[in-house]
């Protein structure tokens, strides 16, 4: 077997280098194998140049943005005030018609005068309470079975009067009799 770091000498010579080699090189933490492989192949130095040139672009570019004089940061301000009241606020004009409105709506609301309020006292609220409450134990039936009872009373009342009407037939043989 062969260690770890001769395998990946290997390995790179043998192909080109991964993005994590090119990176490495780039943060200057790369072994000797991706030195020497960088100077033997073309296409790998060529890509890790091109990586390190862009990097180095971003980083002026950030200083350069980040090192504006006072004057740029002020103009920026101006510029972006002078939009802000070039536009038309009329929508801000609906917002305020609409809180007025609420603000009348309420002001009405508040000052109409409420109804008499009812002057029953908590003594005759457990009064009529009680009078019900007597008058539902007084019952002899519950006020939930009062339609059933009616139907039974009258069906009893049907079946009585058939016994005791006498029927036709019951009619003619009393006539044969007599």
């Amino acid at each position: 077997m062969r260690s770890g770091s001769n395998a990946r000498e290997v390995e790179t010579v043998n192909s080109h280098l991964s993005d994590d080699q090119i990176t490495e090189w780039v943060l200057g933490t790369s072994d000797e194998a991706i030195l020497r492989h960088l100077e033997t192949c073309h296409a790998c130095s060529a890509e890790a140049e091109e990586l390190q040139s862009t990097i180095c672009s971003f980083h002026d570019a950030l200083h350069a943005t980040a090192e504006r004089d006072q004057r740029f940061w002020g103009n920026q301000q101006l510029a972006f005030r002078e939009r802000v009241s070039a536009k038309d606020w009329y929508p801000l004009h609906w917002a305020w018609l609409v809180a007025m409105v609420m603000v009348l709506i309420t002001a009405i609301l508040l000052t109409r005068t409420p109804n008499a309020p009812q002057n029953y006292s908590n003594e005759d609220a457990d009064d009529a309470l009680l009078r019900v409450i007597q008058g539902d134990l007084s019952r002899e039936v519950p006020q939930a079975l009062a339609p059933a009872v009616l139907i039974a009373e009258e069906r009893n009342e049907i079946l009585t009067k058939k016994t005791t009407r006498p029927t036709e037939t019951t009619l003619k043989k009393r006539g044969q009799m007599k």
